[in-house]
Protein backbone atom coordinates (compact mmCIF):
# COMPACT_ATOMS: atom_id res chain seq x y z
CA UNK A 1 0.00 0.00 0.00
CA UNK A 2 0.95 3.42 -0.80
CA UNK A 3 -0.15 6.84 0.34
CA UNK A 4 -3.29 7.49 -0.95
CA UNK A 5 -3.69 10.44 -3.33
CA UNK A 6 -7.51 10.52 -3.75
CA UNK A 7 -10.42 9.17 -1.60
CA UNK A 8 -13.07 7.69 -3.38
CA UNK A 9 -16.53 6.58 -1.16
CA UNK A 10 -19.35 5.85 -1.10
CA UNK A 11 -22.46 7.96 -0.02
CA UNK A 12 -25.56 6.03 1.47
CA UNK A 13 -24.91 4.05 4.11
CA UNK A 14 -20.89 4.77 4.34
CA UNK A 15 -20.86 8.91 4.07
CA UNK A 16 -24.04 9.02 5.21
CA UNK A 17 -26.17 7.57 8.11
CA UNK A 18 -28.89 5.03 7.38
CA UNK A 19 -30.89 8.14 7.58
CA UNK A 20 -28.96 10.05 5.01
CA UNK A 21 -27.75 12.00 7.26
CA UNK A 22 -24.25 13.58 7.23
CA UNK A 23 -22.57 13.33 10.58
CA UNK A 24 -20.42 16.34 11.39
CA UNK A 25 -16.92 14.13 12.42
CA UNK A 26 -17.56 13.06 8.95
CA UNK A 27 -17.38 16.31 7.10
CA UNK A 28 -14.15 17.16 9.38
CA UNK A 29 -12.68 14.20 8.65
CA UNK A 30 -12.70 14.92 4.50
CA UNK A 31 -11.79 18.23 5.32
CA UNK A 32 -8.51 17.48 7.10
CA UNK A 33 -8.02 14.96 4.13
CA UNK A 34 -8.61 17.96 1.71
CA UNK A 35 -6.36 20.27 3.86
CA UNK A 36 -4.14 17.21 3.79
CA UNK A 37 -3.39 17.36 -0.15
CA UNK A 38 -5.79 14.02 -0.58
CA UNK A 39 -8.64 14.83 -3.18
CA UNK A 40 -12.06 13.47 -2.60
CA UNK A 41 -14.25 12.22 -5.07
CA UNK A 42 -18.06 10.67 -4.09
CA UNK A 43 -19.13 7.97 -5.65
CA UNK A 44 -22.88 7.20 -5.41
CA UNK A 45 -25.85 5.24 -6.87
CA UNK A 46 -27.81 8.42 -6.68
CA UNK A 47 -28.23 10.72 -9.36
CA UNK A 48 -26.25 14.21 -9.79
CA UNK A 49 -29.32 15.84 -8.45
CA UNK A 50 -29.55 13.80 -5.76
CA UNK A 51 -26.24 13.82 -4.46
CA UNK A 52 -25.64 17.78 -5.23
CA UNK A 53 -26.94 18.92 -1.81
CA UNK A 54 -23.93 16.61 0.13
CA UNK A 55 -21.24 17.29 -2.41
CA UNK A 56 -21.75 21.10 -1.97
CA UNK A 57 -21.87 21.00 1.60
CA UNK A 58 -18.69 19.18 1.57
CA UNK A 59 -17.50 21.91 -0.95
CA UNK A 60 -16.59 18.64 -3.99
CA UNK A 61 -19.10 19.32 -6.18
CA UNK A 62 -16.88 19.49 -8.93
CA UNK A 63 -16.64 16.12 -9.69
CA UNK A 64 -18.10 13.39 -8.89
CA UNK A 65 -19.54 9.78 -9.79
CA UNK A 66 -23.13 8.73 -9.97
CA UNK A 67 -25.79 6.54 -11.37
CA UNK A 68 -23.20 3.71 -10.30
CA UNK A 69 -20.19 5.08 -12.70
CA UNK A 70 -23.03 6.16 -15.94
CA UNK A 71 -22.61 9.54 -15.19
CA UNK A 72 -18.94 11.23 -13.93
CA UNK A 73 -19.15 15.61 -13.78
CA UNK A 74 -19.86 18.33 -11.87
CA UNK A 75 -23.16 17.96 -10.11
CA UNK A 76 -23.20 21.86 -9.06
CA UNK A 77 -23.52 22.49 -12.96
CA UNK A 78 -25.14 19.37 -14.10
CA UNK A 79 -22.50 19.12 -16.55
CA UNK A 80 -21.26 15.84 -17.33
CA UNK A 81 -17.57 15.31 -18.15
CA UNK A 82 -19.03 10.99 -19.11
CA UNK A 83 -22.02 9.66 -19.77
CA UNK A 84 -23.55 6.56 -20.45
CA UNK A 85 -27.65 5.80 -20.46
CA UNK A 86 -29.27 2.41 -20.37
CA UNK A 87 -30.68 2.28 -24.05
CA UNK A 88 -34.68 3.05 -24.64
CA UNK A 89 -35.01 -0.52 -25.70
CA UNK A 90 -33.30 -2.34 -22.64
CA UNK A 91 -34.61 0.06 -20.31
CA UNK A 92 -38.54 -0.83 -21.18
CA UNK A 93 -38.28 -4.20 -21.13
CA UNK A 94 -36.26 -3.74 -17.50
CA UNK A 95 -39.57 -1.64 -16.36
CA UNK A 96 -41.99 -4.26 -17.85
CA UNK A 97 -40.27 -7.10 -16.75
CA UNK A 98 -39.57 -5.65 -13.71
CA UNK A 99 -43.23 -4.82 -13.15
CA UNK A 100 -44.25 -8.55 -13.90
CA UNK A 101 -42.18 -9.82 -10.99
CA UNK A 102 -43.84 -7.86 -8.83
CA UNK A 103 -41.04 -5.25 -7.66
CA UNK A 104 -41.60 -1.56 -7.98
CA UNK A 105 -39.26 -0.10 -10.96
CA UNK A 106 -37.79 3.54 -10.48
CA UNK A 107 -36.73 5.26 -14.06
CA UNK A 108 -34.43 8.04 -13.21
CA UNK A 109 -33.16 10.43 -15.83
CA UNK A 110 -31.20 12.70 -13.72
CA UNK A 111 -33.70 15.83 -13.77
CA UNK A 112 -36.34 13.38 -12.05
CA UNK A 113 -37.82 10.13 -10.93
CA UNK A 114 -40.47 8.12 -13.54
CA UNK A 115 -42.87 5.41 -12.30
CA UNK A 116 -45.38 3.04 -13.42
CA UNK A 117 -47.68 3.88 -10.59
CA UNK A 118 -48.38 5.66 -7.61
CA UNK A 119 -46.59 3.88 -4.37
CA UNK A 120 -46.17 4.72 -1.16
CA UNK A 121 -43.16 2.78 -1.30
CA UNK A 122 -41.62 4.37 -4.58
CA UNK A 123 -42.78 7.71 -2.91
CA UNK A 124 -40.32 6.81 0.39
CA UNK A 125 -37.03 6.28 -1.88
CA UNK A 126 -38.21 9.65 -4.05
CA UNK A 127 -37.96 11.44 -0.81
CA UNK A 128 -34.36 10.04 0.04
CA UNK A 129 -33.13 12.47 -2.69
CA UNK A 130 -35.89 14.86 -3.13
CA UNK A 131 -36.33 14.60 -6.46
CA UNK A 132 -39.60 15.19 -8.18
CA UNK A 133 -41.71 12.08 -8.76
CA UNK A 134 -43.62 11.67 -11.51
CA UNK A 135 -45.95 9.11 -12.49
CA UNK A 136 -45.98 7.68 -16.04
CA UNK A 137 -50.04 6.50 -17.38
CA UNK A 138 -48.65 3.95 -19.74
CA UNK A 139 -44.63 2.76 -19.92
CA UNK A 140 -44.16 4.19 -23.18
CA UNK A 141 -44.90 7.09 -21.81
CA UNK A 142 -41.48 6.81 -19.59
CA UNK A 143 -38.81 9.70 -20.96
CA UNK A 144 -36.01 9.03 -23.14
CA UNK A 145 -32.94 6.98 -22.34
CA UNK A 146 -32.37 6.51 -18.33
CA UNK A 147 -28.97 7.04 -16.48
CA UNK A 148 -29.95 3.59 -14.02
CA UNK A 149 -33.21 1.88 -13.01
CA UNK A 150 -33.64 0.88 -9.61
CA UNK A 151 -36.02 -1.98 -8.32
CA UNK A 152 -37.37 -1.76 -4.81
CA UNK A 153 -38.51 -4.63 -2.83
CA UNK A 154 -41.39 -4.26 -0.88
CA UNK A 155 -41.59 -7.22 1.51
CA UNK A 156 -38.55 -9.82 2.03
CA UNK A 157 -40.04 -12.05 -0.58
CA UNK A 158 -39.33 -9.41 -3.18
CA UNK A 159 -35.49 -10.65 -3.26
CA UNK A 160 -35.84 -13.75 -4.60
CA UNK A 161 -37.92 -11.69 -7.93
CA UNK A 162 -34.56 -9.60 -7.84
CA UNK A 163 -32.57 -12.83 -8.12
CA UNK A 164 -34.33 -13.53 -10.87
CA UNK A 165 -34.05 -10.22 -12.40
CA UNK A 166 -30.36 -10.60 -11.82
CA UNK A 167 -30.70 -14.03 -14.54
CA UNK A 168 -33.21 -12.48 -17.05
CA UNK A 169 -31.37 -8.91 -17.39
CA UNK A 170 -27.53 -9.48 -16.50
CA UNK A 171 -26.72 -10.36 -20.12
CA UNK A 172 -27.57 -6.79 -21.24
CA UNK A 173 -27.02 -5.05 -18.17
CA UNK A 174 -25.10 -4.21 -15.28
CA UNK A 175 -27.05 -5.51 -12.38
CA UNK A 176 -25.79 -5.12 -8.85
CA UNK A 177 -27.17 -4.42 -5.13
CA UNK A 178 -27.20 -1.02 -3.23
CA UNK A 179 -28.67 -2.59 -0.37
CA UNK A 180 -31.21 -5.67 0.68
CA UNK A 181 -33.87 -4.26 -0.51
CA UNK A 182 -32.77 -1.81 -3.97
CA UNK A 183 -31.75 -3.79 -7.52
CA UNK A 184 -29.61 -1.09 -9.27
CA UNK A 185 -29.54 -1.47 -13.52
CA UNK A 186 -27.07 0.56 -15.41
CA UNK A 187 -25.67 0.17 -18.51
CA UNK A 188 -23.64 -2.95 -19.52
CA UNK A 189 -19.85 -3.00 -17.95
CA UNK A 190 -20.40 0.28 -15.85
CA UNK A 191 -19.27 0.43 -12.32
CA UNK A 192 -18.26 2.37 -9.81
CA UNK A 193 -14.98 0.28 -10.57
CA UNK A 194 -15.16 1.77 -14.07
CA UNK A 195 -15.89 5.28 -13.12
CA UNK A 196 -13.00 5.53 -10.40
CA UNK A 197 -10.27 4.13 -13.15
CA UNK A 198 -11.51 7.06 -15.30
CA UNK A 199 -11.08 9.76 -13.07
CA UNK A 200 -7.63 8.22 -11.83
CA UNK A 201 -6.23 8.14 -15.32
CA UNK A 202 -7.75 11.66 -16.31
CA UNK A 203 -5.62 12.79 -13.23
CA UNK A 204 -2.39 10.74 -14.23
CA UNK A 205 -2.94 8.30 -10.89
CA UNK A 206 -2.52 4.42 -10.69
CA UNK A 207 -4.59 2.41 -9.19
CA UNK A 208 -1.93 2.16 -5.69
CA UNK A 209 -2.80 5.76 -5.71
CA UNK A 210 -6.26 5.40 -4.87
CA UNK A 211 -8.21 4.50 -1.40
CA UNK A 212 -12.01 3.14 -1.85
CA UNK A 213 -14.84 3.37 0.71
CA UNK A 214 -18.18 1.63 0.36
CA UNK A 215 -20.18 -1.09 2.20
CA UNK A 216 -22.35 -2.40 -0.54
CA UNK A 217 -22.49 -4.95 -3.61
CA UNK A 218 -22.07 -2.29 -5.76
CA UNK A 219 -18.89 -1.13 -4.10
CA UNK A 220 -17.02 -4.68 -4.31
CA UNK A 221 -15.31 -3.79 -7.68
CA UNK A 222 -14.23 -0.58 -6.51
CA UNK A 223 -12.40 -1.67 -3.28
CA UNK A 224 -11.16 -4.49 -4.72
CA UNK A 225 -9.27 -2.28 -7.61
CA UNK A 226 -8.51 0.21 -5.26
CA UNK A 227 -4.66 0.13 -3.53
CA UNK A 228 -6.64 0.72 -0.12
CA UNK A 229 -9.82 -0.05 1.30
CA UNK A 230 -11.71 0.98 4.02
CA UNK A 231 -15.08 0.15 4.94
CA UNK A 232 -17.56 0.57 8.15
CA UNK A 233 -19.43 -2.10 10.40
CA UNK A 234 -22.57 -2.08 8.71
CA UNK A 235 -20.89 -3.37 5.31
CA UNK A 236 -21.62 -6.60 3.88
CA UNK A 237 -19.06 -9.52 5.01
CA UNK A 238 -17.54 -8.89 1.28
CA UNK A 239 -16.38 -5.51 1.61
CA UNK A 240 -15.04 -6.08 5.45
CA UNK A 241 -12.87 -8.76 3.74
CA UNK A 242 -12.00 -6.34 1.02
CA UNK A 243 -10.99 -4.08 3.32
CA UNK A 244 -7.44 -3.45 4.99
CA UNK A 245 -9.53 -0.81 7.69
CA UNK A 246 -13.36 -1.50 9.26
CA UNK A 247 -14.61 1.59 11.33
CA UNK A 248 -17.71 1.35 13.22
CA UNK A 249 -21.42 1.51 11.45
CA UNK A 250 -22.34 4.65 9.74
CA UNK A 251 -24.39 5.48 12.30
CA UNK A 252 -21.23 6.51 14.43
CA UNK A 253 -19.66 8.39 11.75
CA UNK A 254 -17.40 5.61 11.23
CA UNK A 255 -15.63 6.79 7.59
CA UNK A 256 -14.05 9.53 9.79
CA UNK A 257 -12.63 6.55 11.47
CA UNK A 258 -11.37 5.07 8.50
CA UNK A 259 -9.96 8.36 6.97
CA UNK A 260 -8.15 9.37 10.37
CA UNK A 261 -6.66 5.97 9.59
CA UNK A 262 -5.48 6.72 5.99
CA UNK A 263 -3.92 10.02 7.49
CA UNK A 264 -1.94 8.28 9.86
CA UNK A 265 -0.54 5.48 7.40
CA UNK A 266 -0.04 8.76 4.98
CA UNK A 267 2.13 10.94 8.14
CA UNK A 268 3.69 7.24 8.95
CA UNK A 269 4.82 6.74 5.28
CA UNK A 270 5.87 9.72 5.00
CA UNK A 271 8.33 9.80 7.92
CA UNK A 272 9.76 6.51 6.92
CA UNK A 273 10.37 7.73 3.62
CA UNK A 274 11.88 10.86 4.76
CA UNK A 275 14.02 8.33 6.73
CA UNK A 276 15.05 6.28 4.75
CA UNK A 277 16.11 8.94 2.15
CA UNK A 278 18.36 10.43 5.30
CA UNK A 279 19.61 6.76 6.22
CA UNK A 280 20.46 6.59 1.90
Amino acid sequence: MTIPRLIVTDVDRTLLTHDHVLPQRVADALHVAREAGIMIVLATARSPLGLKPHAEKLGIAGLAICFNGGWIGNVSTGVALSEQRIGRTDALHTMATAQAAGVRPMWFTGHAIHALAEDPIIAREAGVTTEPLIVAKALEDMPGEPGKIMCVAAQPTDREAFEALRVQLGGCLSVSGSHPRLLEIGPLGISKKTAIATVAAELGMAAQDCAAAGDAENDLEMLAWAGTAVTIENAVPEAKRLAHFVGPSCDEGGLADAVAWLLQRQSTLAMADETGGRNG
